[in-house]
Protein backbone atom coordinates (compact mmCIF):
# COMPACT_ATOMS: atom_id res chain seq x y z
CA UNK A 1 0.00 0.00 0.00
CA UNK A 2 1.25 3.49 -0.95
CA UNK A 3 3.72 1.92 -3.20
CA UNK A 4 3.68 3.92 -6.81
CA UNK A 5 1.53 4.10 -8.49
CA UNK A 6 -1.85 5.03 -6.38
CA UNK A 7 -5.11 3.15 -6.86
CA UNK A 8 -8.25 3.25 -5.88
CA UNK A 9 -7.93 2.08 -2.14
CA UNK A 10 -5.02 4.75 -1.68
CA UNK A 11 -7.34 7.28 -2.72
CA UNK A 12 -10.05 6.06 -0.38
CA UNK A 13 -7.63 6.45 2.07
CA UNK A 14 -6.67 10.00 1.16
CA UNK A 15 -10.24 11.51 1.64
CA UNK A 16 -10.68 9.36 4.99
CA UNK A 17 -7.55 10.85 6.15
CA UNK A 18 -8.77 14.42 5.09
CA UNK A 19 -12.30 13.86 7.12
CA UNK A 20 -10.94 12.82 9.90
CA UNK A 21 -8.21 15.76 9.89
CA UNK A 22 -10.76 18.28 9.40
CA UNK A 23 -13.02 17.20 12.26
CA UNK A 24 -9.52 17.04 14.33
CA UNK A 25 -9.12 20.96 13.59
CA UNK A 26 -13.28 21.85 14.01
CA UNK A 27 -12.71 19.76 17.22
CA UNK A 28 -9.96 21.87 18.28
CA UNK A 29 -10.01 25.49 17.30
CA UNK A 30 -12.13 27.73 19.67
CA UNK A 31 -14.58 28.91 16.97
CA UNK A 32 -16.61 26.89 15.05
CA UNK A 33 -16.44 26.60 11.35
CA UNK A 34 -13.64 29.17 9.26
CA UNK A 35 -14.69 32.84 7.85
CA UNK A 36 -14.58 32.77 4.35
CA UNK A 37 -13.21 35.94 3.20
CA UNK A 38 -14.06 38.39 0.88
CA UNK A 39 -13.48 40.87 -1.94
CA UNK A 40 -10.13 41.04 -2.65
CA UNK A 41 -8.63 38.66 -0.41
CA UNK A 42 -11.16 35.75 -1.71
CA UNK A 43 -10.27 36.84 -5.44
CA UNK A 44 -6.02 36.86 -4.05
CA UNK A 45 -6.44 33.39 -2.90
CA UNK A 46 -8.17 32.42 -6.10
CA UNK A 47 -5.62 33.48 -8.04
CA UNK A 48 -2.87 31.97 -5.43
CA UNK A 49 -4.48 28.67 -5.93
CA UNK A 50 -4.46 28.76 -9.36
CA UNK A 51 -0.66 29.98 -10.06
CA UNK A 52 0.05 26.97 -7.41
CA UNK A 53 -1.75 24.53 -9.98
CA UNK A 54 0.38 25.65 -12.82
CA UNK A 55 3.81 25.67 -11.30
CA UNK A 56 2.81 22.05 -10.20
CA UNK A 57 2.14 20.94 -13.48
CA UNK A 58 4.82 22.91 -15.27
CA UNK A 59 7.87 21.94 -12.89
CA UNK A 60 6.78 18.70 -11.58
CA UNK A 61 4.23 16.80 -13.43
CA UNK A 62 6.71 13.93 -13.28
CA UNK A 63 6.36 12.92 -9.99
CA UNK A 64 4.17 10.13 -8.08
CA UNK A 65 2.01 12.98 -6.28
CA UNK A 66 1.01 15.50 -8.65
CA UNK A 67 0.36 12.59 -11.34
CA UNK A 68 -1.58 10.62 -9.41
CA UNK A 69 -3.46 13.88 -8.01
CA UNK A 70 -4.44 13.88 -11.82
CA UNK A 71 -5.25 10.93 -12.16
CA UNK A 72 -9.28 9.31 -12.26
CA UNK A 73 -9.14 7.58 -8.53
CA UNK A 74 -7.73 10.60 -7.33
CA UNK A 75 -10.77 12.23 -9.00
CA UNK A 76 -13.42 9.74 -8.19
CA UNK A 77 -12.30 9.57 -4.40
CA UNK A 78 -12.74 13.59 -3.95
CA UNK A 79 -15.88 13.82 -5.86
CA UNK A 80 -16.72 10.94 -3.70
CA UNK A 81 -16.21 12.95 -0.57
CA UNK A 82 -17.72 16.00 -1.46
CA UNK A 83 -20.51 14.37 -2.17
CA UNK A 84 -21.01 12.67 1.12
CA UNK A 85 -20.56 16.17 2.88
CA UNK A 86 -23.59 17.60 0.47
CA UNK A 87 -25.59 14.87 1.59
CA UNK A 88 -24.75 15.44 5.57
CA UNK A 89 -25.93 19.60 4.48
CA UNK A 90 -28.92 17.52 4.12
CA UNK A 91 -29.47 15.40 6.52
CA UNK A 92 -28.03 17.44 9.77
CA UNK A 93 -29.91 21.61 9.84
CA UNK A 94 -27.71 23.64 8.61
CA UNK A 95 -26.62 27.22 10.59
CA UNK A 96 -27.90 26.99 13.86
CA UNK A 97 -25.03 28.62 16.08
CA UNK A 98 -26.97 27.08 19.11
CA UNK A 99 -27.82 23.81 18.26
CA UNK A 100 -24.67 22.52 20.26
CA UNK A 101 -23.67 18.68 20.67
CA UNK A 102 -21.10 16.57 18.83
CA UNK A 103 -22.74 17.92 15.59
CA UNK A 104 -21.89 20.94 15.83
CA UNK A 105 -18.55 20.00 17.58
CA UNK A 106 -17.57 18.35 13.94
CA UNK A 107 -18.81 20.78 11.53
CA UNK A 108 -22.17 19.02 10.94
CA UNK A 109 -24.42 21.62 11.38
CA UNK A 110 -22.46 24.04 9.40
CA UNK A 111 -20.61 22.08 6.53
CA UNK A 112 -20.37 25.07 4.29
CA UNK A 113 -18.00 26.61 6.52
CA UNK A 114 -16.21 23.80 8.24
CA UNK A 115 -12.91 22.54 8.16
CA UNK A 116 -13.65 19.32 6.63
CA UNK A 117 -15.28 21.08 3.59
CA UNK A 118 -12.50 23.44 3.02
CA UNK A 119 -10.16 20.40 2.62
CA UNK A 120 -12.35 18.07 0.12
CA UNK A 121 -12.69 21.44 -1.65
CA UNK A 122 -9.25 21.94 -2.18
CA UNK A 123 -8.88 18.10 -2.71
CA UNK A 124 -11.06 18.56 -5.75
CA UNK A 125 -9.65 21.63 -7.27
CA UNK A 126 -6.31 20.49 -7.24
CA UNK A 127 -7.41 17.65 -8.69
CA UNK A 128 -9.84 18.83 -11.29
CA UNK A 129 -7.10 21.56 -11.81
CA UNK A 130 -4.14 19.23 -12.83
CA UNK A 131 -6.50 16.71 -14.87
CA UNK A 132 -7.32 19.47 -16.71
CA UNK A 133 -4.03 21.34 -17.26
CA UNK A 134 -2.32 17.78 -18.36
CA UNK A 135 -5.17 17.41 -21.24
CA UNK A 136 -5.00 20.99 -22.18
CA UNK A 137 -1.20 20.93 -22.95
CA UNK A 138 -0.22 20.49 -26.07
CA UNK A 139 -4.17 21.79 -27.44
CA UNK A 140 -5.71 19.00 -29.23
CA UNK A 141 -9.05 18.81 -30.88
CA UNK A 142 -10.21 15.63 -29.36
CA UNK A 143 -9.58 16.74 -25.78
CA UNK A 144 -11.94 19.79 -26.36
CA UNK A 145 -14.89 18.53 -25.20
CA UNK A 146 -12.50 16.96 -22.24
CA UNK A 147 -11.59 20.76 -21.67
CA UNK A 148 -14.87 22.38 -21.56
CA UNK A 149 -16.41 19.76 -19.14
CA UNK A 150 -13.71 19.59 -16.52
CA UNK A 151 -12.68 23.33 -16.79
CA UNK A 152 -16.11 23.86 -16.64
CA UNK A 153 -16.93 22.39 -13.31
CA UNK A 154 -13.82 23.39 -12.13
CA UNK A 155 -14.90 27.04 -12.56
CA UNK A 156 -18.22 25.93 -10.92
CA UNK A 157 -16.85 25.01 -8.20
CA UNK A 158 -14.53 27.34 -7.12
CA UNK A 159 -16.45 30.46 -8.09
CA UNK A 160 -19.73 29.22 -5.81
CA UNK A 161 -17.10 28.46 -3.07
CA UNK A 162 -14.73 31.70 -3.24
CA UNK A 163 -17.77 33.41 -4.10
CA UNK A 164 -19.42 32.40 -0.47
CA UNK A 165 -17.54 35.69 1.31
CA UNK A 166 -19.34 38.48 -0.93
CA UNK A 167 -23.15 36.70 -0.86
CA UNK A 168 -25.31 38.87 1.06
CA UNK A 169 -28.71 37.11 1.19
CA UNK A 170 -31.27 39.64 3.26
CA UNK A 171 -35.31 40.40 4.28
CA UNK A 172 -36.86 43.32 3.46
CA UNK A 173 -40.32 44.31 4.90
CA UNK A 174 -41.76 47.16 2.73
CA UNK A 175 -44.95 48.83 4.27
CA UNK A 176 -47.28 50.51 1.75
CA UNK A 177 -46.08 54.04 1.08
CA UNK A 178 -43.49 54.18 3.27
CA UNK A 179 -39.51 54.26 1.51
CA UNK A 180 -37.53 51.34 3.21
CA UNK A 181 -33.43 52.06 3.04
CA UNK A 182 -32.49 49.13 4.75
CA UNK A 183 -32.98 45.30 5.08
CA UNK A 184 -32.37 42.50 7.65
CA UNK A 185 -29.40 39.62 7.93
CA UNK A 186 -29.72 36.45 8.93
CA UNK A 187 -28.32 37.07 12.04
CA UNK A 188 -31.11 39.97 13.07
CA UNK A 189 -28.39 42.60 11.78
CA UNK A 190 -29.91 45.85 10.12
CA UNK A 191 -27.92 46.77 6.59
CA UNK A 192 -28.68 49.94 5.08
CA UNK A 193 -28.78 49.62 1.01
CA UNK A 194 -27.59 52.11 -1.44
CA UNK A 195 -31.00 51.78 -2.67
CA UNK A 196 -34.75 52.70 -1.17
CA UNK A 197 -38.21 50.58 -2.33
CA UNK A 198 -41.51 52.15 -1.31
CA UNK A 199 -44.44 49.86 -2.13
CA UNK A 200 -47.08 51.12 -3.97
CA UNK A 201 -49.66 48.13 -4.13
CA UNK A 202 -49.49 44.18 -3.48
CA UNK A 203 -51.80 42.10 -5.47
CA UNK A 204 -52.58 38.37 -5.57
CA UNK A 205 -54.86 36.60 -7.96
CA UNK A 206 -56.42 33.57 -6.52
CA UNK A 207 -57.43 30.39 -7.69
CA UNK A 208 -61.37 30.02 -7.22
CA UNK A 209 -62.22 28.57 -3.14
CA UNK A 210 -62.54 24.78 -3.22
CA UNK A 211 -65.40 22.86 -1.60
CA UNK A 212 -65.19 20.26 1.21
CA UNK A 213 -67.26 17.82 3.74
CA UNK A 214 -65.47 18.18 7.07
CA UNK A 215 -65.25 15.53 10.28
CA UNK A 216 -66.29 18.00 12.87
CA UNK A 217 -64.66 15.63 15.94
CA UNK A 218 -61.62 14.76 13.62
CA UNK A 219 -61.36 18.63 12.00
CA UNK A 220 -60.18 16.33 8.45
CA UNK A 221 -61.73 15.65 5.48
CA UNK A 222 -65.11 13.24 5.52
CA UNK A 223 -64.15 11.77 1.85
CA UNK A 224 -60.55 11.60 1.81
CA UNK A 225 -60.66 10.19 -2.15
CA UNK A 226 -62.15 13.83 -2.82
CA UNK A 227 -58.58 14.90 -3.85
CA UNK A 228 -58.31 17.63 -5.35
CA UNK A 229 -61.20 19.16 -3.91
CA UNK A 230 -63.38 20.59 -6.51
CA UNK A 231 -63.56 23.90 -7.45
CA UNK A 232 -66.29 26.51 -6.62
CA UNK A 233 -68.05 27.86 -9.96
CA UNK A 234 -71.35 29.33 -10.49
CA UNK A 235 -73.71 26.18 -11.82
CA UNK A 236 -71.60 23.45 -11.63
CA UNK A 237 -73.23 20.08 -9.30
CA UNK A 238 -70.30 18.36 -7.68
CA UNK A 239 -70.39 14.95 -5.79
CA UNK A 240 -68.65 15.05 -2.55
CA UNK A 241 -69.14 11.59 -0.65
CA UNK A 242 -72.65 10.66 -0.26
CA UNK A 243 -74.06 14.61 -1.41
CA UNK A 244 -74.85 15.83 -4.97
CA UNK A 245 -74.18 19.78 -4.17
CA UNK A 246 -75.28 22.31 -6.84
CA UNK A 247 -73.47 25.80 -6.28
CA UNK A 248 -76.72 27.91 -7.23
CA UNK A 249 -74.60 31.47 -7.20
CA UNK A 250 -71.11 32.06 -6.44
CA UNK A 251 -69.88 35.79 -5.51
CA UNK A 252 -65.78 36.31 -5.74
CA UNK A 253 -66.07 39.21 -3.22
CA UNK A 254 -69.46 39.60 -1.42
CA UNK A 255 -70.95 41.54 1.96
CA UNK A 256 -74.59 40.99 3.69
CA UNK A 257 -77.40 43.53 2.58
CA UNK A 258 -80.94 42.76 3.60
CA UNK A 259 -80.97 38.48 4.72
CA UNK A 260 -78.81 38.20 1.65
CA UNK A 261 -75.59 38.39 -0.29
CA UNK A 262 -73.87 40.81 -2.57
CA UNK A 263 -71.30 41.61 -4.66
CA UNK A 264 -69.11 44.11 -3.07
CA UNK A 265 -65.36 45.22 -3.58
CA UNK A 266 -65.07 45.91 0.39
CA UNK A 267 -61.66 45.58 1.62
CA UNK A 268 -62.10 42.27 3.39
CA UNK A 269 -65.37 41.20 1.38
CA UNK A 270 -64.81 37.31 1.27
CA UNK A 271 -66.07 35.00 -1.49
CA UNK A 272 -69.20 33.62 -0.70
CA UNK A 273 -71.34 30.64 -2.45
CA UNK A 274 -75.10 29.96 -2.38
CA UNK A 275 -75.11 25.88 -2.22
CA UNK A 276 -78.21 23.18 -2.47
CA UNK A 277 -77.24 19.64 -1.13
CA UNK A 278 -79.16 16.81 -1.36
CA UNK A 279 -78.16 13.46 0.49
CA UNK A 280 -78.63 10.13 -2.45
CA UNK A 281 -79.06 8.06 0.51
CA UNK A 282 -81.47 9.69 2.51
CA UNK A 283 -82.81 12.50 0.23
CA UNK A 284 -82.17 14.94 2.90
CA UNK A 285 -81.54 18.28 1.49
CA UNK A 286 -79.91 21.52 3.02
CA UNK A 287 -79.67 24.65 1.39
CA UNK A 288 -77.56 28.20 2.27
CA UNK A 289 -74.74 30.37 2.03
CA UNK A 290 -71.16 29.09 2.55
CA UNK A 291 -67.63 31.39 2.61
CA UNK A 292 -64.48 31.17 3.77
CA UNK A 293 -63.94 34.53 5.92
CA UNK A 294 -61.31 36.72 5.82
CA UNK A 295 -59.60 39.16 8.84
CA UNK A 296 -62.83 41.23 8.39
CA UNK A 297 -65.81 38.54 8.29
CA UNK A 298 -66.17 35.23 9.95
CA UNK A 299 -66.73 32.24 7.93
CA UNK A 300 -70.14 30.75 7.07
CA UNK A 301 -70.56 27.42 7.10
CA UNK A 302 -73.94 24.53 6.46
CA UNK A 303 -74.03 21.13 8.50
CA UNK A 304 -74.85 18.79 6.75
CA UNK A 305 -75.48 16.39 9.96
CA UNK A 306 -74.35 16.08 13.17
CA UNK A 307 -71.15 15.45 12.36
CA UNK A 308 -70.32 16.31 8.78
CA UNK A 309 -69.94 20.30 7.80
CA UNK A 310 -69.64 21.58 4.31
CA UNK A 311 -67.20 24.38 3.97
CA UNK A 312 -65.28 26.45 1.53
CA UNK A 313 -61.55 26.73 1.72
CA UNK A 314 -59.51 29.27 1.36
CA UNK A 315 -58.29 30.48 -1.97
CA UNK A 316 -54.67 29.69 -3.12
CA UNK A 317 -52.68 32.25 -4.65
CA UNK A 318 -52.22 31.90 -7.98
CA UNK A 319 -49.40 34.53 -8.40
CA UNK A 320 -48.89 37.68 -6.71
CA UNK A 321 -46.42 40.64 -6.94
CA UNK A 322 -45.52 43.66 -5.69
CA UNK A 323 -45.41 47.26 -7.30
CA UNK A 324 -42.96 48.78 -6.14
CA UNK A 325 -41.16 52.48 -6.35
CA UNK A 326 -37.26 51.85 -6.69
CA UNK A 327 -35.00 54.98 -5.80
CA UNK A 328 -31.59 55.79 -5.63
CA UNK A 329 -29.10 58.81 -4.62
CA UNK A 330 -28.05 59.43 -7.88
CA UNK A 331 -30.66 57.82 -10.10
CA UNK A 332 -34.47 58.71 -11.22
CA UNK A 333 -36.83 56.70 -9.44
CA UNK A 334 -37.94 53.39 -11.59
CA UNK A 335 -41.12 51.64 -10.81
CA UNK A 336 -40.48 48.01 -10.20
CA UNK A 337 -42.87 44.97 -10.67
CA UNK A 338 -41.30 42.37 -8.66
CA UNK A 339 -43.01 38.60 -9.00
CA UNK A 340 -41.84 35.24 -8.08
CA UNK A 341 -38.94 33.88 -9.59
CA UNK A 342 -38.91 36.85 -12.09
CA UNK A 343 -36.60 38.98 -9.97
CA UNK A 344 -35.65 42.76 -11.29
CA UNK A 345 -31.94 43.78 -9.92
CA UNK A 346 -31.04 47.40 -8.51
CA UNK A 347 -27.72 48.73 -7.58
CA UNK A 348 -26.20 44.76 -8.46
CA UNK A 349 -29.29 43.31 -5.95
CA UNK A 350 -31.63 40.87 -6.90
CA UNK A 351 -35.13 41.30 -6.01
CA UNK A 352 -37.06 38.30 -4.77
CA UNK A 353 -40.76 38.31 -3.86
CA UNK A 354 -40.95 35.79 -0.56
CA UNK A 355 -44.23 36.28 1.36
CA UNK A 356 -46.44 38.89 2.54
CA UNK A 357 -49.11 39.79 5.21
CA UNK A 358 -51.19 36.21 4.49
CA UNK A 359 -53.86 37.06 7.53
CA UNK A 360 -55.34 39.62 4.95
CA UNK A 361 -54.17 37.92 2.25
CA UNK A 362 -54.79 39.23 -1.17
CA UNK A 363 -55.56 42.86 1.02
CA UNK A 364 -52.02 42.76 2.83
CA UNK A 365 -50.56 45.97 2.45
CA UNK A 366 -47.43 44.35 3.79
CA UNK A 367 -44.72 43.36 1.03
CA UNK A 368 -41.31 40.69 2.21
CA UNK A 369 -39.00 40.71 -0.42
CA UNK A 370 -35.54 38.67 0.16
CA UNK A 371 -32.57 40.80 -1.47
CA UNK A 372 -29.61 38.71 -2.89
CA UNK A 373 -26.07 39.86 -4.37
CA UNK A 374 -23.94 37.33 -5.44
CA UNK A 375 -21.32 39.10 -7.83
CA UNK A 376 -19.30 36.01 -8.27
CA UNK A 377 -22.50 34.41 -10.17
CA UNK A 378 -21.75 35.15 -13.61
CA UNK A 379 -18.25 32.78 -13.28
CA UNK A 380 -20.77 29.94 -12.12
CA UNK A 381 -23.08 30.74 -15.36
CA UNK A 382 -19.92 30.74 -17.35
CA UNK A 383 -19.11 27.37 -15.80
CA UNK A 384 -22.08 26.05 -16.29
CA UNK A 385 -22.35 27.02 -20.11
CA UNK A 386 -19.05 25.59 -20.74
CA UNK A 387 -20.07 22.18 -19.31
CA UNK A 388 -23.30 22.30 -21.33
CA UNK A 389 -21.12 22.71 -24.45
CA UNK A 390 -19.07 20.50 -23.49
CA UNK A 391 -21.45 17.69 -23.29
CA UNK A 392 -23.02 19.01 -26.72
CA UNK A 393 -19.13 18.85 -28.56
CA UNK A 394 -18.50 15.34 -26.74
CA UNK A 395 -22.76 14.18 -28.47
CA UNK A 396 -22.17 15.55 -31.89
CA UNK A 397 -18.72 14.15 -32.01
CA UNK A 398 -19.94 10.70 -30.84
CA UNK A 399 -22.65 10.96 -33.44
CA UNK A 400 -19.80 11.81 -35.95
CA UNK A 401 -18.02 9.25 -35.50
CA UNK A 402 -20.63 6.63 -35.69
CA UNK A 403 -21.94 7.94 -38.77
CA UNK A 404 -18.76 7.12 -39.65
CA UNK A 405 -18.25 3.59 -38.92
CA UNK A 406 -21.43 3.02 -39.86
CA UNK A 407 -21.34 4.49 -43.50
CA UNK A 408 -20.86 2.07 -46.05
CA UNK A 409 -17.93 1.68 -48.42
CA UNK A 410 -18.16 2.06 -52.01
CA UNK A 411 -16.38 0.17 -54.15
CA UNK A 412 -16.08 0.21 -57.83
Amino acid sequence: MFDPPWRYREGFLVALALLLAGFIIELITPQPGISIPAFPFNMFAGLAFITTIVFLHNFYRGEPMVKWLSSIPAATSAICLVTMLTILMGVFHQDRPDSGGTAEALGLTHVKNSWVFLMSQLYVLTSLGLVTLRRSIPLKRKNTGFILNHGGLWIVIAAASLGTGDLHRMRMELHQGEPVWHAFEGNGNIRHLPFALELLNFDIEEYPPQLAIVDSHTGRLSDTDQMPLPYIEAGETIRVADWHITIEEFLPMATAKDGTYVYSEETGAPPFAKIRALNRSTNESREGWISCGSFKYDSEYIWLDGRNVLVMTLPEPRKYQSHVIARTMQDEPRELFIEVNKPPKVKGWRLYQVSYDQSRGKWSEISVLEIVRDPWLPLVYLGFIMLLAGAVYIFWIGKDRTETVNKPSIKN
